[in-house]
Formats: C-alpha cells, structure tokens, sequence
C-alpha cells in the first residue's frame, strides 16, 4: 500500500479528524464487465442480459469498489506528496476491519472516495512509528453510502527519526 500521503508528515503532525475527498469514479458497463470476468464471475457483475431474464440489475462487484477506492487513494497520495524526498519511509497497513456494502453500485453510477482519520494510538512501534486508524468510504451520486471500512497504517514518528 502506498503511503506517500501519511509519508509527506510525521505521524506527531497528523491531526485526528482530518478530511480528505480522494475523488469520484463513474463506473461504466464495459468496466464492471470486464472486472466481474476476471475477478467475479457471476452472472450479476458479467452479463447485462441478466436483468431480462432475472430481474437482476448489472451490478459492479463490491470488491470492484474496494479496488476503485484504492486505486482513488494512491492517484491522491501520489499527488499530495508529490516532491517529498525528505528519507521519510512508508508505513505499512496494519489491517483492515469492518469492510461492508452497502449500495449496489450500477452501471453509470458515480462513486466519492473519502479518507478520514479516526484515531492515533498510543501504541509505539518500535519507537519508530505510531498507529494512525482510518475511516474510508464510498457515496454514490445520490449521497447513498456504498461501502465503508477501517484500516491502521504506521506513521513514522518525528521523535524515533531524531533517537535514530
């Protein structure tokens, strides 16, 4: 997992709280097709005619928008970080934690990503690094919440860089 957004400050200056919009990703038949074939397939997330004959919209598979969302977070890390070369080093994920769907998501659907910094441990690891949690979600174009989960990622600490 890229970290360059977590990278770009130390873990002391990450306020919980904070806000971030990765961006929004309109999901197009042909995509939804082409994930569901290679990653999914059902006739749910690979066959339009499906709804015909089933009653059964297309759908996008939800691990197609938990793949969308990280594909979102790393364009928008990559591009707020841009620059830093300060020796910085990323953190890695911790885990993942109350991942859940809850909107189908449809052919020409519009998805926002949103990041937002729930909580920071006061565990340390290895002096080095501190726990940032996360609360990461997905709206579609009606504001209808999507999908929805939490991950810890490690934050390397301004206070282990200076006793290294």
């Amino acid at each position: 997992m890229s970290n360059a957004f977590i990278r770009s400050r130390w873990f002391e200056d990450i306020p919980v709280g904070e806000f971030h919009v990765f961006g929004s990703h309109t999901f197009s038949e042909l995509e939804i097709i082409e994930f569901g074939k290679t990653y999914s397939p059902r006739a749910h997330h690979t066959t339009p005619q499906n709804a015909e004959t089933t009653g059964n919209a297309l759908v996008a598979a939800p691990w197609h928008v938990t793949a969308m969302w990280m594909r979102m977070m790393v364009n928008y890390m990559e591009r707020y970080a841009a620059g830093v070369q300060d020796g910085r080093r990323n953190g890695a994920g911790m885990g993942l934690e109350k991942l859940e769907w809850f909107q189908p998501v449809l052919p020409g659907h519009t998805i926002t990503f949103t990041y937002e910094i729930i909580a920071k441990s006061e565990k340390i690891v290895r002096d080095r690094w501190g726990i940032i949690r996360s609360r990461n979600e997905a709206f579609n174009q009606y504001n209808d919440k999507v999908m929805s989960f939490e991950i810890d990622i490690l934050a390397e600490r301004a206070v282990g860089q200076a006793s290294a």
